[in-house]
This record gives C-alpha cells, structure tokens and sequence, in this order.
C-alpha cells in the first residue's frame, strides 16, 4: 500500500528547486519540505511513537501542523487535530474517543488536552542533521494517516478514518476534476485545523504545485492572492460573502489572477454565484463533496450559473444515483435520496454501526442529501433529507446540541432548530425547558454548550416553557415551536427549507 507522504518525495525527485510552500513571505522547496518531515519523522520515532498509534496535534504554527502531519503518515502513525479554538472540555473528549495518548504542539500555553505533551520548537525540523534514514517510512501502512472527528446525527460525533490509500484516490479525482498542475498555486482560506484544507494541500503539491500560507496578520484574503500569486482559491460561502462586503457591489473582477475559484462546503445560492462570477472571477466552479468521499461532482462557470440549483455532473470514476428509500433508481427530474459509489469513499463510521449501516449499503454511500438528476447528468441539489444544519460550512446535527444541553441538571427538555440566514445559511438556535424549581440563565447556558460543543454550539439559547411536542409519540411540533422562538427573539417565524 502506497503511504499519502510519498508524494512529497516524488515531487522533491522532479523538481527539488520549485516552490511547495510559501510561509510568513518565506518560501520552501520541495526538497526542503520533504527533508523536514524526515527529520520530524524522525524525531517522533525517538519519542516512542509506535506505528499505528493515534498522536494529537495542537500548533500555533500551520506550517509545523502540516510537517507534524506528514510526519506522522510517514512512520504509519495516524494524526488527529486539536483545535487551540476549542475548549478543553471538547479537546479532552475527543481525545479520549480516538484514544490518543501523546500531543505534539509548538506552543507552552497550550493545554494537554489531559495528553503526554511532546514540545516542538520554532524551526526544530529546519536544516541540520542529514537527512534521516528512510527505514522510517512504514512501506505498507495500515493505519489511517489522518482521523477526522465530524458532527453526528444520533448526537455522538463520528469519526471517520481516512486511509492512505482512499486519500491518493482522491488526489486523482481532484487533480483531474481541475487539472491541477506543477505551474499552479493554490491557497485555501480555513485555517489548516480543518480537514479540507489538509486535503487542498496534499492535492496540488501532489501535482507538483505550491500551496501558500495564508498569513491573516499581514494581508486580507484579496491581498494575500495577490501576494503569493494565486491561481487556484479555496473559499466556503462564508469567507467569500465577507470578501465581498470589503469590495463593494460594484467592483469587477477583482481576483483577475485566479484559474480557479473553487467554493465548497455549503449551498451556494444563485445570487452568490452570480456575483462571485461578477465580481471576484468569471473562473468559478462549484463542488459538491464529503468528508467520506471527497469530491463527487463539479459545475464549471457556465453551469453554475446557468442551472443555479445544480452542484454540476459527477466527476471522473464517480456514480451518482438518486433513489427512493426503499434503493430503487428514480427517472429523469424527481427528487430523491442521493447515493453515490467510486474511489476514496470510506467504507464505515468508526465506533457507529447504526449510523454506518444507514450511510453505508451494497457498496454505495448515502449522504443524506435530496436532488434531481437532468437528462444530462447534472445534480439538482434539493437540500437535506434530515435536519442537519450547516453553519458556515461546518455540519451540525440537532441531537448532538439537544444531547449536549440536556446534560445541565437544570435542563428538562431541549430541541435544536436553525433559523435561514442568507450569510451563514443555517444558524442553530435551541430551546430548552427547566426542571421545576430550577434556574438558569441564557449567559450560563451558553458558557455551558460552548465547552461542550465548541464551534457546533447554538447561537442563541432560548428558555421556553415547554418544549411543544406531539402528546402520542412525542415528536418536535416545530411550527409552534419557531412561533415561541420567533417572538421570543423577534424574528420571523419559520424555518430553514428542508428539500
């Protein structure tokens, strides 16, 4: 089995000399990267790390996140990120549940996470010694290389391992979905903490390009393009309607330099895509992807905004059907379940059997999401078949908010809900009811969620004093409830469209 860090040797051995990383206006050489994640491969053998061991990862620096990373893939250990934005409450839990026993981090201020702390330096991997042995690298890993911790619909977060192998398959579908190059340079605007812009990354130095650092400090998401000479932007709708607040309604191409404005990880109304084409560059693509999967189709700039609803036609090597509950094929135009099959899909939900044999059968993957198929092939996308929302393209489930407040003694009863906004698409609001007699204000209960559920936190929490539910089987009256939210926090009442 090949191991996901070879690709930074195999563009070290075509081109030693050209860019792979630019950093704090620094740049780094494919050569010199890779020597870097020998040494820290290296380095985390010395430390006792074995093969297949799960290491948490916690660093102020993205660059050291991603040699830590590579590092790990190299020996067959398996990294795990520790957001320093999350509280420890969430870092501690998630820890546990991966069964991570040791933290590497490049920042004293940072918290173990209840963790072995392995202390990194500031250019610790830089020069020096040789370059170590290569009997480091593990030939034939078994391990995942990298284990990502997502949102889950029961309420208990999944945990997807992503293997070496389904990673170099997604490479080649993204590489060829956009014909990524040598000459290309690509930066992705969320933070490397996220598991999609580890992706980005290993996608284009895999085609022997360069990626760049996005320094917040020193520029804004324009001038960094301009800066490092972007041609290839990652962005989610979040980080390009901010954009476009700073330009103006009547700027005009503004991102002239890109070949590609990839836009990712939520739905992207018509209005946007009209005026990302408009304004920031007629070179947009929408993509439509998961994290079990990686990327499943593509909608080039004439379709994106031709067919506003459309996530474009399945990309190379993918099937997409959409069916109805039962599996059975439906015709041209109707709205059913999608279901999707091809390389770099995972194959379950580590630790979720019933969550795994719902997403996972016969060999195709259902990621809950309603859409039309055109005669052409295009995927309609029709939203959500559960209540999942997504909040600046993170995923979050009711239950897993409901779940995480009803374990405040003063809480009785709660249900997680999200209001539309045409910024941030969804944002979870919950309603809770108290326990007789107890007590508990909006301010506690927030402090309370956030340590629990960090960035999958409700905006607003709202004390109700019932929860309105059907008296047969108790199921969410959600008309009335948004009626009690709505007047409660002086908003329309109703709800975000679901398919």
């Amino acid at each position: 089995m090949p191991n996901i860090s070879d690709i930074l040797t195999d563009s070290a051995n075509r081109a030693p000399e050209s860019a792979a990383l630019l950093h704090g206006g620094v740049t780094l050489s494919h050569r010199d990267l890779d020597a870097q994640v020998w040494r820290a491969a290296a380095w985390l053998l010395r430390q006792g790390v074995a093969r297949g061991e799960v290491v948490a990862s916690s660093c102020r620096s993205e660059l050291s996140s991603f040699v830590i990373a590579m590092a790990l893939a190299r020996i067959g250990a398996s990294a795990l990120t520790l957001s320093l934005a999350e509280p420890r409450t969430l870092r501690v839990a998630t820890a546990r549940r991966c069964a991570a026993r040791r933290l590497v981090t490049d920042t004293r201020e940072a918290d173990d996470a209840g963790l072995e702390p392995m202390l990194i330096a500031s250019g610790q991997f830089e020069g020096g010694a040789p370059v170590p042995d290569p009997g480091v690298r593990d030939d034939d890993p078994l391990a995942p290389w990298l284990v990502i911790i997502g949102s889950g619909s029961t309420g208990a977060p999944k945990r997807i391992d992503l293997s070496h192998r389904a990673s170099f398959e997604r490479n080649e579908k993204y590489r060829r979905a956009l014909g990524l190059g040598s000459s290309d340079r690509g930066l992705c605007a969320a933070p490397f903490d996220f598991t999609a812009t580890k992706q980005r990354f290993i996608e284009i130095l895999s085609a022997g390009g360069s990626m760049a650092f996005w320094d917040r400090d020193r520029h804004d998401l324009i001038g960094a393009c301009a800066a490092d000479g972007v041609s290839v932007l990652h962005a989610n709708v979040i980080y390009l309607e901010r954009l476009l607040e700073t330009i103006g309604p009547d700027a005009s191409n503004v991102l002239a330099g890109l070949r590609v404005l990839r836009v990712s990880a939520s739905t992207v109304p018509p209005k946007l895509r009209e005026r990302l084409v408009r304004q920031l560059t007629p070179n947009t693509y929408v993509v439509y992807g998961t994290n079990e999967f990686g990327i499943v189709s593509l909608a080039d700039p004439r379709e994106a905004i031709e067919y506003p609803q459309s996530v474009g036609k399945a990309v190379e090597g993918v099937s997409v059907e959409v069916v109805d509950p039962r599996g059975r094929v439906l015709p041209v135009g109707a709205v059913g379940l999608v279901r999707i099959r091809g390389p770099g899909m995972v194959e379950r939900y580590v630790g979720d059997e019933l969550a795994s044999a719902r997403a996972f059968r016969e060999g195709w993957f259902y990621p809950g999401d309603l859409a039309a198929l055109t005669g052409s092939g295009s995927i309609l996308f029709r939203g959500r078949a559960d209540q999942m929302m997504i909040l600046d393209g993170i995923n979050i489930y009711p239950a897993e908010i409901e779940q995480a407040m009803l374990e405040h003694p003063a809480i009785a009863d709660a249900a997680a809900v999200p209001i539309s906004s045409s910024v941030h698409q969804d944002i979870p609001v919950c309603a809770v009811s108290l326990r007789e007699g107890a007590h508990a204000g909006e301010a506690e209960l927030m402090e309370f969620a956030r340590e629990r559920l960090g960035v999958r936190r409700p905006r607003r929490i709202v004390v109700v004093p019932r929860i309105p539910r059907s008296t047969a089987q108790g199921k969410l009256q959600r008309d009335e409830l948004m009626q009690l939210l709505g007047a409660a926090l002086g908003i329309p009442a109703r709800i975000t469209p679901r398919g």
